[in-house]
């Protein structure tokens, strides 16, 4: 099964943000059958396989900001390089969907009068995983400490069986001075928020880290607390902005 996306979607790969130079996005998800015909048996006998997926992208080749023919080429000695589409774009609420994968063709393809085109096919390293993008945000600090919370949404209760996984991806840094961000996603029963569940902890990033990201994961809490949200806390003397990513899912452990 394939999901095409359009030039408007949502590309980002660890913490860097590629979405202005992808002209199209395509996701392959598809399960291989395996074959458990007995002799007894009177007809052809198959139980479900493994999962698995490729995200094809078709991109301008570009050596500017953002730099992407530089890290596609480090990516192709790279493992593990989180990957999130989202094909609706990068903005609070969109649903979209995060892996693991690695680079498995990474063609430039260039035409006598057209662009030049960097094209990447990355393969699943593991399972794939819905994911919502809980805050699309810049935190702009004022030199004391600031708690911002998130729009909570309503994912519904999820199973000891699920594994809960969050991706924090700092993919731009201003300003001047010391400071720092912490995150976290919490949950709760309700939309009033007012005994929340710390979910998952990021921990921080500072100034002195750059441009980052960061993954985190948990059991799945078994309980009634369907309401998830993201709530960022900075700090410092600085005058940092922080714009952040922060994406939300499951998976069946």
């Amino acid at each position: 099964m394939a999901r095409i996306s359009a030039k408007a979607a949502g590309l980002l790969v660890d913490e860097f943000d590629f979405s202005g130079v992808s002209n199209s996005m395509t996701l392959n998800f598809s399960e291989a059958p395996a074959d458990v015909t007995a002799f007894a048996d009177s007809d052809m006998t198959f139980i479900q396989g493994k999962p698995t997926y490729t995200i094809d992208v078709n991109g301008l080749w570009s050596t500017a900001s953002p730099n992407y023919d530089g890290e596609m080429f480090t990516d192709l000695t790279a493992t593990a390089r989180r990957v999130g589409v989202y094909p609706g774009g990068l903005s609070d609420g969109i649903v979209g969907y995060e892996g693991a994968t690695i680079i498995s063709a990474s063609p430039r393809v260039s035409t006598i009068g057209d662009a030049i085109a960097c094209n990447v096919t990355w393969q699943g390293a593991s399972a794939p995983f819905r994911s919502r993008i809980l805050a699309a945000n810049t935190i702009t600090c004022n030199g004391s400490t600031v708690v911002v919370n998130g729009t909570g949404y309503n994912l519904g209760t999820i199973a000891a069986t699920n594994t809960i996984f969050g991706v924090w991806r700092m993919v731009e840094m201003g300003g001047s001075g010391s400071n720092t961000i912490a995150l976290e996603i919490q949950s709760e029963n309700n939309d009033t928020w007012g005994s929340p569940t710390t979910a998952i902890n990021f921990g921080t990033i500072t100034h002195s880290t750059g441009v980052s990201f960061l993954t985190a994961s948990a059991t799945g809490q078994a309980g009634v607390e369907s309401w998830f949200r993201v709530q960022i806390q900075s700090s410092g003397t600085g005058s940092r902005t922080f714009k952040n990513y922060v994406s939300f899912g499951y998976f069946v452990t």
